[in-house]
């Protein structure tokens, strides 16, 4: 089934709008990710490994898994998987930082990374401002369609 362009950029921008906020409010976040079902509709997707803490590869690692389940039985139409991670060096990234997405479809599949800077408030210890610069994509062999 071929996703139309605007249904996986609705993937995207709800993946950059949760990494958004949650690095505002807290600096950091757990990797997450959102489906389209085969109707299109858009389904966003946590994973609970039972700890308050888990490794951050570990809950990637479960929705990767079960992403790649759930295409294999017809069962979503595209799956986005973002991730805090270092930019490789080789992008040549203006910071380190970056929100990385795992967009796949049948027929498609690459990362974009978005680079972003966090500075903290000096008067408000909880409050920070998060910047964000141009995304740079990365075209991939498919992993889970």
């Amino acid at each position: 089934m071929e996703v139309p362009p605007e249904k996986i950029y609705d993937l995207f921008n709800h993946c950059f709008d949760f990494a958004k906020s949650m690095l505002q409010e807290a600096g950091m976040f757990y990797p997450f990710g959102a489906v389209l079902t085969p109707d299109l509709e858009m389904n966003a997707v946590g994973a609970d490994l039972g700890d308050a803490q888990p490794e951050p590869s570990a809950v990637y690692q479960l929705l990767s898994q079960t992403f790649s389940e759930q295409a294999q039985q017809g069962k979503i139409a595209a799956s986005a998987l973002a991730c805090d991670v270092n930019i490789p060096e080789k992008l040549e990234s203006p910071v380190s930082d970056g929100l990385r997405v795992h967009l796949e479809s049948s027929g498609m599949s690459r990362y974009v990374y978005v680079p972003y800077q966090i500075e903290a408030d000096e008067t408000d210890e909880s409050a920070r401002t998060v910047t964000f610069f141009d995304p740079i994509t990365v075209d991939l062999q498919p992993h889970i369609f």
